[in-house]
C-alpha cells in the first residue's frame, strides 16, 4: 500500500500529491455531479490537462490553472457538456483540435487558440452524415423513370407531373387535399408533398397512405404546424426529402438520390448497375423511403471516436450501437458513401451472436474496437489501408470491455478493463498466430480492482523504470497502480490509498494528475492534485521560510509538517492555518499524511526432512537492502538511521542511507513468520530487497 514498484525488484515510498486547484461544490457546476480530466498535447513545449464539471472546462498548465480565459474574468471555459454527460465522454486529438463525443450530445470540436488562455469550443458541422432506415417505406409510384445512364453518376426522370392545389384542412399528421384532388385509392403513396404557402409553409413530407373518399392524406410524420385551408401544396416524385433515399428497379438496378433537379428529376449515384437506360414501366421501379440522418437528437449521437490512418471514425450511437463510421481520407467531416472507392467514407456493423455495443476504438498497429460482447480489429494484410471494400471485423476474443472506462496503449499492445470490472486484460498481437490474443494482467491482483472507473497510462521516463498503469475504484476510492515493463514480462501491482477518494486520474505526458474526493469539517470538497517524486504528504502546500502555513483547506485535520527537510510534530488545522514548532529557513511542506506499508508472503522453508508448512516459525534477523532511505519499521521495529557521530544531527534532516541495516531481536512465534514493513514518517524510502533467518519451532 502507497508504494510503487520497480520493475528490477523491490519497492519505493510513492510520491505526495500537491495541491493545484479546488473545483466548485455547490450549484449544478459541483464536481458531485460529475468530472473528467482530458490530456491534451498541444506541441512539445504545450502541454495540457483540461478538467471538465457541468457545463465548465478549467485548463492546467505544468501544474498552474489558466486564468482569464480568452480575455474574461473566468478561469474557465463555458461548454454545454453536463455533468451527467462526463461518465461517458470520450475523445480524441488531431494536431490542435480535441473532437469530444456523447451519445446525448452532438459532436463537439475544442481548439486552442494563439496562447495558453485562448479556447474555443462548438458544435461540430458536418459535410455529410450517412443514413439509415429507421422506418423503411417501400412504394410504386405512378408513371414511369427514365435513368440517363446504367453506372456512375445519373440523372433520374419521372413521368408523373407535380400536382398542385389548396389544402381544406389539417390535422397532426394528416392533410386534407383540395376537393379535385385524385379519386384513386393510394394514388399519392410515395411522393411527397411541400407546403409552398400558406399555413405550415417550407415544410416537406412523404404521403404514405391516401383516402380516395375524403381526400385524406396521411404523411410518414407530425406537422410542427399544422396545414389549415390557406395552406398550398405541391405534391411530387421528387422534393428535398428525397435526398438520401433510394430507387430500385427490375430487372435489376438501385440507385442512391444525392441531388434533387426538379419536382421531376433527380440526381443520382448508381449502386448497383440498371439493365439498360430505357424508361422503366410503371410497377417495375419503386422508391425506398425512410432514410433520414443516424445521428440527431432522436437518434443518438456517436459514442466512441478516433483517427486512424487519415480518416476520423465514430463508433456506435443510441440506436446504432454496433456500427462504425468512417470519414472519406482526409475530409473528417464528410461521412457520407458516394461511389466506394478507396478513400470514399465507410461504414460497418459488428454482428455476431451477441450484443456489441461499442465503448471504445483504439488506433494502433490496426484499428481496435471493444465493445461489451468481445474484443474486435479491423485485418489490414501487409501494409494495405482501409477502403469500403475491405472493412471487415475480426473478432479475437468475448471478454468485453467496461463502458466508461477508457483502454490504454501499454509497451506492446492495449489493456482494457473487462466488462464487469474484475480483471485487468491485454489485447497484443502475437507473431506466432498472425492474430491479437487477449490475456489477463492482474491475475493475482484482481482484488484491487473495486468497482474500476478511471484509467490512465504514465509512460516510463528512463531505463529504470517501467509503465505506470493507474485505475480508479468506485467502491471505496482507492487507485490500483501497476508497474509494467513487458519486455521482461513484470506485472507488478500496489494500491494508493489517500485520506479521501479517488475520482479520476489522468496524466500529462509525465505528469500524473488526480481529482480526488476529500471531507474537511463534515464538509465534501474535491481537489484537483498533482504527484510530485519531491512530496511525501498529499493535498500538499509547499513554500520557503516561514513560521507557519495559512489558506490552508484542511479544516480539522492533522498534518503532516516538514520545515527544511526535517518532520516535526503533526498540527491540526484551525481556520485556514497551523503554526509550525520551529519556523522553516529554506522550505516547508504541510500535508495530509498517508501510511506505507508491504508484507511478505510467509516463510515457506524447504528442508530435507520436508516442508515447513503450518510449522511455527520466527523471523530471528532481518537484513534489509535499502537506497537513500531516511525511515522504515520493520515487524514494528524502527530501524535506526541517525548517528550520533556529526554535529547538529538533531537539527539536520536524517541522512540518506545506502546500504544493509540489519534487525536482531525479532520476537514472536507464528504459523506465517511474515515480516511487515512500515513507513508513518514523511522521509524517503526505497527497499530493494530483504534477507532474513528463520528459527522453525520442531513441533507442529
Amino acid at each position: 500500500t502507497n508504494v510503487l514498484i520497480q520493475p528490477q525488484g523491490g519497492m519505493r515510498r510513492r510520491p505526495g500529491t500537491k495541491h493545484i486547484h479546488e473545483l466548485p461544490t455547490t450549484s449544478t457546476p459541483s464536481a458531485a455531479n460529475g468530472v473528467r480530466l482530458v490530456n491534451f498535447e498541444f506541441s512539445v513545449a504545450d502541454s495540457y490537462i483540461l478538467v471538465f464539471t457541468h457545463q465548465r472546462m478549467y485548463v492546467i498548465k505544468n501544474g498552474v490553472v489558466i486564468t482569464a480565459i480568452n480575455g474574461g474574468a473566468d478561469n474557465y471555459l463555458t461548454t454545454s457538456i453536463t455533468g451527467a454527460m462526463l461518465d461517458q465522454l470520450c475523445w480524441t486529438q488531431s494536431a490542435d483540435t480535441v473532437i469530444l463525443v456523447h451519445p446525448d450530445l452532438a459532436p463537439q470540436k475544442l481548439q486552442r487558440g494563439a496562447s495558453d488562455a485562448a479556447w474555443t469550443i462548438s458544435t461540430i458541422t458536418f459535410d455529410s452524415i450517412p443514413s439509415y432506415a429507421f422506418s423503411q417505406r417501400v412504394f410504386e409510384p405512378q408513371g414511369t423513370l427514365t435513368p440517363s445512364s446504367t453506372t456512375g453518376k445519373v440523372t433520374l426522370t419521372a413521368s408523373q407531373a407535380e400536382v398542385t392545389g389548396t389544402a381544406q384542412a389539417g390535422a397532426g399528421s394528416t392533410i386534407t387535399l383540395a376537393a379535385g384532388a385524385s379519386g384513386t385509392a393510394n394514388f399519392y403513396n410515395g411522393l411527397f408533398i411541400e407546403i409552398t404557402s400558406g399555413t405550415g409553409s417550407g415544410q416537406v413530407r412523404q404521403i404514405i397512405a391516401y383516402n380516395n373518399s375524403t381526400k385524406v392524406a396521411t404523411v410518414d410524420s407530425a406537422w410542427a404546424t399544422t396545414p389549415d385551408n390557406t395552406s398550398v401544396y405541391s405534391i411530387a416524385v421528387f422534393k428535398s426529402a428525397a435526398v438520401g433515399q433510394y430507387v430500385n428497379a427490375e430487372p435489376q438496378g438501385r440507385a442512391r438520390i444525392i441531388a434533387v433537379t426538379s419536382n421531376t428529376v433527380a440526381q443520382a449515384v448508381i449502386e448497383y448497375p440498371f439493365f439498360n437506360n430505357s424508361a422503366i414501366a410503371n410497377g417495375k421501379w419503386e422508391l425506398e423511403a425512410g432514410y433520414e440522418p443516424v445521428w440527431s437528437a432522436a437518434r443518438g449521437y456517436p459514442r466512441t471516436v478516433t483517427f486512424h490512418e487519415g480518416r476520423l471514425y465514430f463508433g456506435g450511437s443510441k440506436t446504432r450501437p454496433s456500427t462504425i463510421w468512417g470519414s472519406k481520407v482526409n475530409i473528417f467531416f464528410d461521412f457520407s458513401p458516394v461511389e466506394a472507392l478507396d478513400d470514399d467514407a465507410v461504414e460497418a456493423t459488428l454482428d455476431t451472436n451477441a450484443l456489441n455495443v461499442i465503448v471504445d476504438m483504439l488506433s494502433g498497429r490496426d484499428l481496435q474496437v471493444f465493445t461489451t460482447g468481445g474484443e474486435f480489429y479491423v485485418a489490414q494484410p501487409g501494409t494495405d489501408p482501409i477502403t469500403p471494400t475491405s472493412l471487415n471485423f475480426k473478432q479475437v476474443s468475448r471478454n468485453g470491455a467496461r463502458l466508461g472506462t477508457r483502454v490504454e496503449t501499454i509497451e506492446t499492445g492495449t489493456v482494457f478493463v473487462q466488462r464487469q470490472g474484475k480483471s485487468l486484460n491485454e489485447f497484443l498481437f502475437s507473431d506466432q498466430q498472425l492474430t491479437y490474443v487477449t490475456s489477463r494482467i492482474s491475475l493475482l491482483a484482481g482484488h484491487l480492482l473495486k468497482g474500476p472507473k478511471r484509467m490512465a497510462l504514465r509512460r516510463g521516463t528512463s531505463t529504470d523504470e517501467g509503465d505506470l498503469l493507474l485505475v480508479t475504484n468506485d467502491d471505496d476510492g482507492s487507485m490500483a497502480c501497476f508497474s509494467i515493463l513487458r519486455s521482461q514480462n513484470v506485472v507488478a501491482p500496489s494500491e494508493f490509498t489517500t485520506d479521501g477518494e479517488f475520482i479520476d486520474v489522468q496524466t500529462d505526458v509525465q505528469d500524473i494528475y488526480v481529482v480526488v474526493e476529500r471531507e474537511f469539517n463534515e464538509a465534501t470538497r474535491y481537489f484537483v492534485e498533482r504527484f510530485r517524486e519531491d512530496l511525501f504528504t498529499d493535498c500538499a502546500f509547499i513554500g520557503t521560510n516561514a513560521s507557519g502555513a495559512t489558506s490552508l483547506p484542511h479544516e480539522g485535520k492533522a498534518l503532516n509538517v516538514i520545515c527544511d527537510g526535517v518532520p516535526q510534530s503533526n498540527e491540526t488545522v484551525a481556520t485556514g492555518a497551523i503554526t509550525f514548532d520551529r519556523p522553516s529557513t529554506a522550505s516547508f511542506e504541510v500535508g495530509l499524511p498517508f501510511t506505507v506499508f508491504a508484507k511478505t508472503l510467509p516463510a515457506e522453508l524447504k528442508l530435507q526432512t520436508g516442508t515447513r508448512t503450518g510449522f511455527k516459525k520466527r523471523i530471528v534477523q532481518v537484513s534489509a537492502i535499502v537506497n537513500d532511505t531516511q525511515h522504515l519499521r520493520i515487524n514494528g521495529q524502527l530501524v535506526p538511521f541517525r548517528n550520533f557521530d556529526t554535529v547538529d544531527t538533531l537539527d539536520a534532516p536524517v541522512p540518506e542511507f545506502t546500504g544493509v541495516k540489519r534487525l536482531d531481536g525479532v520476537l514472536g512465534y507464528s504459523r506465517e513468520a511474515a515480516i511487515e514493513i512500515e513507513q508513518v514518517l514523511p522521509l524517503k524510502m526505497t527497499l530493494l530487497g530483504l534477507e532474513f533467518k528463520v528459527a522453525v519451532h520442531p513441533g507442529t
